[in-house]
């Protein structure tokens, strides 16, 4: 049976909204929902309620875009590509907020133009946005370190010489101890490790000799190495630590592999002297770091041999260059919980991957429109040749008439009708014969009215299939948007 008119609308517009919430709204929580925080080894007896892991949060090179983030695009396209990200953003970090975090760590690049010159009164506009985004409960503390995109890296006429007041003034501290569940939190400005090291090196000076810049990174390092700290130390840096050249990732990564590479505004890693003393002076238990945007596991070796496991942690942007955007989920076991641990390991992690947002665009939306669009201008077409007759049989040709033909119509008028088996065949109408197809039916239509009808029609269809889900889209996207606001 063909479904036309009326009927064929509406079913297209349900299908709209189905696909449409679920694709917008469903996938997102379906994919945090999957991705559990990880367990610690505890024993299977049930603990007092008030001993629970320490659940964090690691989110790595959001970057948000801003009017320079393409070079050489029209105005408008960036706009649309400002718009089309910070949606993908909120509704990554919606569902990264239904894991209930205690506490979030940023590893740097927030903002992706942060470092550039602009007006304190535009900077302003641009963290007010980044909080707008990335709001939360007040009650959960956030860590930040800077990123390349936040304070620079070496010299540019585009960077502002203000881009480490305004870091310092709107996100904090850049080298900072945080202790949280019986663990120290060792915070890095990584960037500033690498401005360093070029002083470092340009005078041919090894660490030993070098004298720290003051309040610099280096400095801070050998503080922390001077405490005699008994607790787990988790390491944050926004740049990876060195590792030789084609280092093989694991599985989890997309493509390629982390590579050393230095240019104007980056450095893909950190100096392999310069790793070589950061692990030795903070000995690491762990390391987490951002900058490469997509997933990576290695294992250095610290003092003694010690494998000391990075995790370079998946941006949470679609824009990064990645299919599937992510986060990091970090539990910590409280010192009370330590004896109870059967492998002794006090810190548990794991990644958690969004939707391949592009993915949705490209292999749903995009095909379904196509489809959509075919079924309305085939049902649309269809219903004109049904319901207007391409020749008008109201009016026959009959010969001139003789007065015994006349006589013999009015005998018939008096007689009994023919048998069934006398009459004259006449085969049902088919609405997809030869003569009612797309192209017999345009062909018989006037000229005048021939597109416009069908023009009209089509276009009214697709208005009303379109504008149920439209609404619906807007909605989820203002109930996004009100959340961060």
């Amino acid at each position: 049976m063909l479904i036309r008119g009326r009927a064929l609308v509406q079913i297209l517009r349900g299908i709209w909204a189905i696909v449409i919430v679920w694709y917008e709204l469903g996938v997102f929580v379906s994919s945090a929902r999957t991705c559990q925080w990880p367990g610690l080894n505890l024993p299977s007896t049930e603990l007092p309620a008030s001993i629970t892991p320490a659940h964090i949060l690691i989110v790595a090179d959001p970057q948000i875009l801003d009017k320079n983030s393409y070079p050489g695009r029209a105005v408008i396209l960036t706009y649309i590509s400002q718009l089309i990200v910070d949606l993908n953003i909120r509704k990554n970090w919606r569902a990264a907020l239904l894991k209930k975090p205690d506490a979030v760590v940023f590893l740097g690049d927030m903002m992706d133009g942060g470092r550039n010159l602009m007006s304190d009164l535009e900077y302003e506009k641009y963290h007010q946005r980044f909080k707008r985004i990335f709001a939360i409960d007040p009650a959960v503390p956030l860590y930040f370190i800077p990123g390349n995109h936040d304070v620079g890296l070496r010299s540019s006429a585009v960077f502002s010489p203000d881009a480490r007041d305004r870091y310092a003034s709107h996100f904090g501290k850049s080298n900072y101890e945080v202790h949280l569940a019986d663990h120290s939190l060792v915070f890095l400005d990584g960037p500033g490790v690498v401005e360093e090291d070029y002083q470092r090196t340009g005078r041919g000076h090894s660490y030993a000799e070098w004298r720290p810049v003051q309040g610099g990174p280096i400095g801070f390092i050998r503080t922390m190495a001077k405490k005699n700290h008994t607790e787990p130390r988790v390491l944050f840096s926004h740049i990876p630590l060195f590792r030789p050249d084609g280092s093989y990732c694991g599985p989890l990564r997309e493509s390629g592999t982390i590579r050393p590479g230095v240019g104007i505004g980056y450095q893909n890693t950190l100096g392999k002297s310069t790793t070589t003393f950061l692990l030795q002076q903070l000995q690491p238990d762990v390391a987490f770091s951002g900058d490469d945007h997509d997933y990576c596991e290695y294992v250095h070796l610290g003092p003694g041999g010690t494998p000391v496991r990075e995790i370079s942690v998946k941006s949470l942007s679609m824009a990064m260059g990645i299919r599937r955007p992510g986060f990091q989920l970090l539990s910590l076991a409280p010192r009370k919980l330590w004896p109870t641990l059967t492998n002794g390991k006090t810190y548990q992690e794991t990644p958690c991957f969004l939707p391949d947002q592009i993915g949705i665009y490209l292999s749903v939306y995009i095909p379904l429109l196509f489809i959509s669009l075919c079924i309305i201008l085939i049902s649309h077409t269809i219903r004109i040749c049904t319901t207007r007759s391409p020749i008008d049989t109201s009016k026959t040709i009959r010969s001139p008439r003789n007065s015994e033909d006349k006589e013999h119509e009015n005998s018939r008028a008096y007689s009994l009708p023919p048998p069934a088996s006398h009459r004259t065949y006449r085969p049902p109408h088919d609405p997809l014969s030869a003569q009612s197809t797309l192209i017999g039916c345009l062909c018989f239509i006037p000229r005048r009215g021939r597109y416009q009808t069908l023009a009209a029609g089509f276009l009214r269809d697709v208005r009303d299939v379109a504008i149920f889900p439209l609404v619906i889209f807007a909605f989820i996207t203002w109930r996004v948007s009100a959340a961060g606001s």
